[in-house]
């Protein structure tokens, strides 16, 4: 054992020596601060998922188009869905009784302790079987109606209510009624079958609708699970379950309710990813209570909220979707270990609200678009993120798609290749125990060819005037590219998610599709990393935007790749100097002024005449802010007062139209294009120094001091 464990970490040092060396082409390896092991070693021991087993990424190009049919999606419910009315008079009444059941009436047959009905119909249940089943198996035309009146059923080896055939089946939950589906741990299955796998197991479309209570232990697998659509138009639902707790393989639409939900894997699911018109979650009702151990809402195409209200805690993302997502009403409070709100291609915020009250990232998606709502994000990295989409190997298989091969760090910053080299534009991770500070160096290995390497010099960047920002998308739409320009298309290296790599022309993640665009509503982020960070673009045309940045030099409030862009809106973003950027350029006028706080200062904007235009509580310490408001005119001088008291201020310490009593005061002037003046920002610049020259459509973006002219530093 102790040999083999020996023999491992020589591998993995001389893997790591052969990226390192490879790496030195490029830059110099920095060897402080660095994690050992490879991605499959650290998600081992992270409980993370692996190079061999579990959702890599895909970077290859994929249609995204192809993936999801919003027009094609059927959101509505039919009136059979919200009706649980029912003839008590008419129905067949079933009383379980311990390890058997007495019917009255048609359509229905006991046979031990096994419960089936056979025909359309309502199906009155009631009392409590203690290990049996309740089966519908009907014809495919049948529609049925099981009203659950004061029921428990319990299956040792089995699901306790099992849908085999039906055209679909309403669960209406008695009125003043509590009952009770619960499975065993074990299941007796056909050799080579998998199903049923939930406590309440449908293979046809299921709606549960009602007022009463219902209580699902899913102790095998899933709590509730239809392999067809799933809706909850009704009742108080209490689900437990080992892995999942409700399932909608084609789609889950949840229109009224109270549900709580436990569950070791996620909360609420639709995995159908092989018809661009399901795999849909759409809420529109009801009220939530989450506990979940990996993601609390994932959808394969789609998540929808447009209604309900709640809290999400997820070990993984909150809210997850594997293509788009919308929000445009509700309310709802998410802590995740992951991403609060985490679609790959685009989220779109046209009303609700959404709090992130701790997350990894607060929003992660290719396109952030707010245009209106209320946004409130607490993250340890980045507030939003806009970074490229990439389909995780388990969504591409599960639509026949080609799996990428080789250890991907999805979310840890690119593809781990073989050698231990990243695409990512970072250093390779060297193996664990190496002590870089002790003065040791890789180990060169003994089959190390340095022919292999590339012959000649890193290519050189072509020298030109800085390009000029591309016309404004229209709402909700990256900048178009330019002819030539570099993006995922072309052939521009995608690393991994967040963040920027060092050096180089542009950071290997950065693409043209990236976008954070604001049009309206409010933001609020308090960020460990960067506040707004996009691979792409930032473009604010309105609403309120208030961020809080890291307090070290490694990030800043604002991060871009492009450009960042304003035509409206009341700005402050707040955070360190080191790496601080300000707008690229705007309609709108905007500063960069040195304003110093502690965590919970207030910091106003006012006009010349002391009017304030936008006020924060800043959550974080500070050393400069980037403003900007309506009010403020071209060449004005405006004031940044730090410490003030604002009157009327909200619970952000959000103003406008009020008035700053004390504090310390700052000048500026506002201008629609960042100051030729070069102020020094701390001992950084721009992330990872200066990027050198790059080609972008055609015309040359200059390194960090040239491309674009560094914001004045005001005092």
């Amino acid at each position: 054992m102790k040999t083999n464990m020996m023999n491992g970490t020589v591998e993995r040092r001389r893997r790591w020596a052969r990226g390192a060396l490879a790496s030195a082409l490029a830059a110099t390896l920095a060897l402080s601060g660095c994690a050992g092991g490879t991605y499959d070693d650290n998600a081992a021991e992270n409980g993370g998922p692996t190079g061999e087993g579990g959702a890599a990424a895909n970077t290859e190009t994929v249609d995204w188009d192809a993936l999801i049919d919003i027009a094609g999606m059927d959101f509505d419910y039919s009136d059979r869905d919200k009706d649980a009315s029912y003839d008590a008079a008419s129905a067949t009444k079933i009383v379980l009784s311990g390890a058997g059941a007495t019917i009255e009436g048609d359509g229905a047959s006991a046979d031990g302790s096994t419960v089936t009905i056979t025909a359309a119909g309502t199906y009155v249940v009631s009392g409590e079987l203690t290990d049996g089943a309740l089966v519908v198996n009907a014809t495919d035309q049948d529609k049925v109606q099981v009203v659950l009146d004061g029921a428990t059923i319990r299956h040792g080896d089995g699901a306790a209510f099992e849908v085999q055939q039906a055209d679909k089946v309403f669960v209406t939950l008695a009125e003043g009624s509590q009952s009770t589906l619960a499975d065993g741990a074990t299941y007796t299955l056909a050799d080579g079958e998998d199903e049923p796998n939930a406590a309440l197991f449908s293979k046809d479309d299921l709606t549960i609708n009602g007022s009463g209570a219902l209580t699902v232990e899913g102790n095998y697998r899933h709590g509730v699970n239809s392999k067809d659509d799933l809706v909850i138009a009704g009742g108080t639902l209490t689900v437990t379950a080992k892995e999942d707790g409700l399932r909608g393989k084609d789609c889950v639409k949840i229109a009224d309710g109270s549900l709580t939900v436990t569950a070791g894997g996620d909360g609420v699911k639709s995995n159908n990813d092989e018809d661009p018109t399901r795999g849909f979650v759409s809420i529109d009702g009801g009220t939530f209570a989450m506990d979940v151990q990996d993601d609390g809402v994932q959808a394969a195409t789609y998540l929808r909220i447009t209604g309900g209200e709640g809290t999400v805690k997820a070990a993984d993302h909150a809210l997850r979707s594997e293509v788009e997502a919308a929000m445009t009403g509700g309310s709802f409070t998410v802590e995740a270990g992951g991403k609060g709100m985490n679609p790959e291609t685009r989220f779109t915020m046209d009303g609700g609200t959404l709090n992130v009250t701790g997350s990894d990232e607060g929003i992660e998606a290719e396109k952030v678009i707010v245009n209106d709502g209320e946004l409130n994000i607490v993250a340890t990295d980045d507030g939003i993120n806009a970074a490229v989409a990439e389909r995780s190997d388990e969504s591409a298989e599960a639509a026949g798609g080609a799996a990428g091969s080789g250890d991907v760090a999805a979310d840890q910053g690119g593809q781990q290749l073989e050698d231990g080299q990243r695409t990512d534009g970072q250093a390779p991770e060297p193996p664990e125990g190496f002590d870089p500070q002790s003065g040791e160096r890789p180990e060169i290995p003994e089959d190390f060819d340095p022919s292999q390497l590339p012959e000649g010099d890193a290519p050189a960047m072509p020298e030109g005037e800085r390009p000029e920002m591309p016309e404004g998308a229209e709402e909700g739409q990256a900048p178009q590219r330019p002819e030539g320009g570099p993006g995922a298309e072309d052939g521009m290296p995608q690393g991994g998610r967040g963040g920027m790599g060092a050096g180089g022309p542009v950071a290997a993640n950065a693409s043209e599709e990236c976008l954070i665009q604001i049009n309206g509503g409010k933001v609020t982020v308090d960020a460990g990393g960067d506040g707004l960070d996009s691979n792409g673009y930032v473009e604010v045309n309105g609403g309120v935007v208030l961020a809080s940045g890291s307090t070290g030099g490694g990030d800043s409030a604002l991060d871009y790749e492009y450009g960042a862009t304003i035509t409206g809106g009341a700005v402050i973003l707040a955070g360190a100097t080191g790496m601080a950027e300000t707008f690229t350029e705007g309609a709108q006028p905007f500063a960069m002024v040195a304003a110093e706080g502690s965590a919970g200062t207030n910091l106003a904007v006012t006009d010349e005449a002391g009017t304030v235009l936008v006020s924060y509580t800043v959550p974080k310490a500070f050393q400069c802010a980037v403003v900007s408001a309506p009010g403020l005119t071209e060449g004005a001088t405006g004031k940044v007062v730090v410490g003030g008291a604002v009157a009327g201020a909200d619970s952000a310490g959000y103003a406008t139209d009020a008035m700053v009593e004390g504090g310390t005061t700052v000048d500026f002037t506002a201008s629609t294009t960042p100051s030729n003046e070069v102020g020094r920002m701390g001992d950084g610049g721009r992330r990872g120094g200066p990027r050198g020259d790059a080609v972008r459509g055609g015309q040359t973006r200059q390194g960090a001091a040239a491309q674009s002219p560094q914001p004045e530093v005001v005092a």
